[in-house]
């Protein structure tokens, strides 16, 4: 499974397609009406219905700090997609189908925005019964538009872009103009505003070709849309600005492993463009702007990537694969590149196929695995993870016989944690701005383990154990 994260930013003015509706506008009676909570340390199904394992998870964040995931399943009806919410502090809204009917095909990588207004829009392609008559039946990039967050879906009867061999990605200009495109060994194709119907037999897409561009992405920042693609000829990754004008590529550094999903890339605040990437083996955040690239710990070997931004400048990052290797998440710092040292392992499922990861809030991220235990359909999971403190004890030994004054440093990846919770032998202190504490501890007359905790609301609990020796 592919798997691509996207957020979108809510700038210019209103762009909603006119004429919508060759199929009504719908509320198609949902698999599963879910008033559920993602919760830690398992996974929970967010729907009933099977997904195919190679189909791909988009999210998009609005600005009411809501997640948006919208995934393809299919069953007897044929192929359509799903979608589900995710609140900020975990909690699952109603499932969806974004079509009436199932569709004879539909791309396995779709991508998610968020319009102007707030409103969603779902870039895709496919074919709705097979014959190339119907004009939603692989004329180009479609869009479903919602304008009630997913309740109910209408189609515009224009393309994004003209048909691309490279399933579907989508940006906003800064006045809120689509641009959509597509990629595959010949180049990429992309084009700028929506293409009514009459429109399309003329319509032209801009290209290039003297790279090949797999599993592309686009990403606006600023005033320049970017895209971040795999070159197979030279087995590199490139990004490369495509509006107002096309640039030249630009090389990441390293050697990379082959992605096997559409490359995660978002828009940090104060830095740009950031792409997580394969380099060596290891997972690195790429500051495609400086063309710098930072270690994500514990993620060697991964097959599956996904990132997402937050207006404070923290990211999130999750990775999955090859086949033995648990899901797992981290957190980047508000500012500069500090990464939890290890990451947040979560628990493995018989077979999982790719991930994403959606989060609002700076200590809680939802980590989205399509996946089966054995036995059972693939579907759609999703488990919480917690932001994670280090806590350091100095000392952490000394002898019987004298008492000891121990001070505790509490951090996370932003510096010392303030109002955390230290607990030992019944003794208890609480950090202060620096993330800093004190136990005095009476002497004792024997050797002995001293059992400490750490706990802070919105963080993983700590344990760590002081000793006490002859």
């Amino acid at each position: 499974m592919h798997v691509r994260t996207h957020t979108a930013r809510l700038t210019g003015a209103t762009v909603l397609a006119a004429a919508m509706a060759v199929l009504p506008a719908t509320s198609t009676a949902a698999p599963d009406e879910h008033d559920a909570r993602v919760g830690y340390g398992g996974w929970d199904a967010l729907t009933s219905t099977p997904s195919p394992n190679f189909a791909e998870v988009t999210v998009a964040r609005t600005a009411d700090g809501v997640s948006h995931l919208v995934w393809m399943v299919e069953d007897a009806s044929g192929k359509n997609y799903e979608h589900t919410t995710l609140s900020p502090s975990g909690g699952q809204g109603p499932v969806t189908r974004v079509f009436p009917s199932g569709w004879s095909q539909l791309t396995n990588s779709p991508d998610l925005g968020v319009n102007p207004d707030g409103s969603l829009r779902l870039a895709f392609q496919g074919s709705i019964d097979g014959s190339t008559a119907d004009f939603f039946s692989y004329k180009g990039i479609y869009s479903a538009v919602s304008g009630n967050g997913g309740a109910s879906w209408g189609l515009a009867r224009e393309v994004l872009a003209k048909p691309t061999a490279g399933g579907a990605t989508l940006a906003y200009l800064p006045d809120g103009t689509t641009i959509a495109g597509g990629g595959d060994t010949g180049g990429f194709d992309w084009h700028v505003g929506a293409v009514p119907e009459a429109g399309v037999p003329a319509a032209v897409n801009q290209q290039f070709t003297d790279h090949s561009a797999m599993n592309p992405s686009l990403v606006a920042s600023g005033s320049t849309v970017s895209v971040v693609y795999q070159d197979t000829r030279t087995s590199s990754i490139y990004a490369r600005q495509v509006w107002p004008a096309l640039g030249t590529p630009l090389q990441a550094p390293g050697t990379h492993a082959i992605p096997s999903q559409p490359i995660p890339v978002v828009d940090r605040p104060g830095v740009g463009p950031v792409a997580a990437i394969e380099v060596d083996n290891q997972v690195v955040l790429w500051d495609i702007t400086a063309n710098r690239t930072y270690r994500v710990p514990g993620m060697q070997g991964s097959s599956n990537v996904s990132l997402t931004a937050l207006a404070d400048g923290h990211l999130w990052v999750a990775a999955q694969g090859p086949i033995g290797f648990e899901p797992r998440v981290a957190r980047v710092a508000a500012s500069g590149w500090d990464v939890d040292r290890r990451p947040t392992l979560l628990d493995d499922l018989y077979s999982t196929f790719g991930v994403a990861v959606a989060s609002a809030s700076p200590t809680r991220a939802e980590v989205i695995v399509t996946g089966n235990e054995s036995g059972s359909s693939t579907v759609v999971n999703a488990q919480s993870a917690r932001a994670q403190l280090t806590v350091k004890a100095s000392p952490r030994r000394w002898r019987v016989g004298r008492a000891q004054r121990v001070v505790f440093r509490v951090r996370d990846v932003d510096g010392g944690v303030r109002d955390a919770r230290v607990r030992a032998a019944g003794r208890r202190c609480t950090t202060n701005n620096a993330g800093r504490c004190v136990i005095r501890f009476a002497a004792l007359n024997r050797p002995r383990q001293v059992r400490a905790t750490v706990t802070k609301d919105g963080y993983d609990k700590v344990r760590l154990t002081l000793r006490v020796r002859r």
